[in-house]
């Protein structure tokens, strides 16, 4: 498994948080705002169809397949 910041998944990739493996269904990029950070929304998908949401930091590393 690689590990990516963020900000370098694409929609149709494969992510773990958590114990459990998501698919990216969508990612939006927000601009850097007010306190200097840049921020990425993600709705993702597991195996079983259940939906999540992920708002985190551009920067934050997750471990990809």
């Amino acid at each position: 498994m690689a590990t990516k910041e963020l900000k370098d998944i694409k929609q149709g990739n494969k992510i773990f948080i958590e114990n459990k493996y998501y698919f990216v269904k969508k990612i939006e990029h927000s601009d850097i705002g007010k306190h200097g950070k840049s921020k990425c929304r993600l709705e993702l998908e597991d195996e079983q169809g259940n939906k999540r949401l992920l708002i985190r930091l551009s920067d934050f590393q997750v471990e990809t397949r």
